[in-house]
């Protein structure tokens, strides 16, 4: 399954979702491939590694899959990095005439062709993707099975939320993605954040679709900024926290998506 994690606007939490539900993917037992799409590379640095060159290397290098493909040191949680020559691999693929719909295809194709048996098969695939709009977003929006969008409780992040659904549909895919819209950096105490978040519910709160869903808020909270210094995810950092059983809950609700 293909998870896309997309904002067209940055400061929302993206990597920090991203990052975070492959692990806890990983930490229920599926093999997960985290791949970094956004040129600022920082999934590497959440956790705790150097930043390389996988997907310039993967996609316009040719190289297979198994060279560029890294260990995180987590069982079951692998790591396609991304850097500022993923810019450039963008670029590349464009010139030499690789539509969206081949970017869709090249990512899952090569990704698997690394795989010697059915046993080493992924589960899932998180794509992290850059807060702006791209052929590299385009095509993850294309692969995508499911669309987890993560929006801060602001009045801006509603609109990156509007802005990758328009280009969702934009795309013309003959099935839409599910998608789940996920509140960030809630902050209860401050009228702008209880107002932000009942625009989010009556934005997206009152379908009761499979296809397109609000979930629960992750709270603002010291130990998830304390997270990519320390190279480690919150269930590493503060297991007990109200963030981690946040973040748990929307491990559940993907796997549940997935069902």
């Amino acid at each position: 399954m293909i998870v896309t994690v997309a904002n067209q606007k940055g400061g929302v939490g993206k990597t920090t979702t991203a990052v975070t539900l492959a692990h806890g993917l990983a930490l229920r037992g599926y093999r997960t491939l985290l791949v970094d799409l956004d040129p600022q590379g920082q999934c590497a640095s959440h956790l705790g590694l150097e930043p390389t060159c996988g997907v310039f290397d993967l996609l316009v290098g040719r190289l297979p899959a198994r060279d560029v493909v890294r260990s995180t040191g987590r069982p079951g949680l692998w790591l396609l990095p991304g850097s500022k020559r993923t810019h450039t691999a963008e670029t590349l693929l464009v010139i030499e005439g690789q539509g969206r719909e081949t970017l869709a295809r090249l990512l899952p194709e090569r990704l698997n062709g690394g795989c010697r048996s059915d046993s080493q098969r992924l589960h899932y695939v998180i794509l992290d993707t850059a807060p702006s709009a791209g052929e590299l977003q385009a095509g993850a929006l294309w692969a995508a099975d499911l669309l987890l969008i993560p929006s801060a409780t602001d009045y801006l992040s509603l609109e990156g939320v509007r802005e990758v659904l328009k280009t969702v549909e934009a795309l013309g895919r003959r099935a839409l993605p599910r998608v789940r819209v996920l509140p960030t950096f809630y902050d209860e105490v401050t009228n702008e954040s209880q107002a932000n978040l009942a625009r989010l519910r009556e934005a997206f709160g009152g379908c009761r679709c499979d296809s397109q869903r609000l979930l629960a808020p992750v709270h603002r909270a010291a130990v998830l900024r304390e997270c990519p210094a320390l190279g480690q995810t919150i269930f590493e950092h503060a297991p007990a926290s109200r963030a981690a059983a946040e973040y748990g809950a929307l491990v559940w609700e993907v796997l549940d998506a997935s069902t």
